[in-house]
């Protein structure tokens, strides 16, 4: 018995470690003000923040943001130890948030230009808008500005694969990220410090 509580408290102490780091995030900017900590919103996230979805939370380690004339649209790229994902938020007549993971460059070869349509884990996608925008990052020891282009294919129940294609000269390359729509009241959104919670990510 005594062999078995010891297993447990271990596993425990083992759980407590790896969230340490992403909980004392959340708050440590109102501690380390003085003061409560400032309401976030999906346009006002900042590096350190804490976005909460499907009982896990999620640490924004950088923010992209995109112009293409008039128009612009914001990109956050999330960390939960070595998982990552993106929440991308755009208002144009109506707000759209969608949250999307990376495809493994081992599961989907692209060669530009893509095609009109994609299938991809048994589902087909088509090809909804394409364009060029302006890009740049803030979160990174090197904050990233250049041009991209953007492939955004939809497929039933609001499922989404996207495509974009960094300028070379800012580390750029092929990104293929594969989600859906999301309702934006499934997110939590607390206040990190400002600070990135995980020193070296990739794009």
């Amino acid at each position: 018995m005594l062999f078995i509580l010891i297993l447990v408290l271990i596993a425990a102490l083992a759980v407590w470690l790896r969230f340490r780091s992403k909980r004392m995030a959340i708050g440590r900017y109102a501690e380390l003000k003085g003061k409560v900590a400032t309401e976030r919103t999906l346009f006002t996230l900042q590096i350190g923040d804490v976005v909460q979805y499907q009982a896990r939370d999620w640490i924004v380690e950088t923010v992209y943001r995109y112009q293409q004339g008039q128009f612009e649209w914001t990109e956050y790229l999330l960390r939960d130890n070595s998982d990552v994902a993106w929440l991308v938020v755009v208002e144009d007549d109506w707000l759209e948030v969608s949250w999307l993971s990376p495809v493994p460059e081992d599961q989907l070869h692209i060669e530009l230009p893509p095609p009109r349509y994609i299938t991809y884990a048994g589902t087909d996608y088509s090809l909804k808008e394409k364009g060029e925008a302006r890009y740049s990052t803030e979160g990174r020891a090197k904050n990233q500005l250049g041009n991209c282009l953007f492939y955004d294919y939809e497929a039933k129940d609001g499922l989404q694969l996207s495509l974009e294609a960094y300028d070379s000269k800012n580390e750029g390359g092929l990104d293929i990220n594969v989600g859906e729509k999301i309702d934006s009241r499934d997110l939590s959104l607390l206040p990190g410090d400002g600070r990135s919670v995980y020193s070296k990510i990739s794009r």
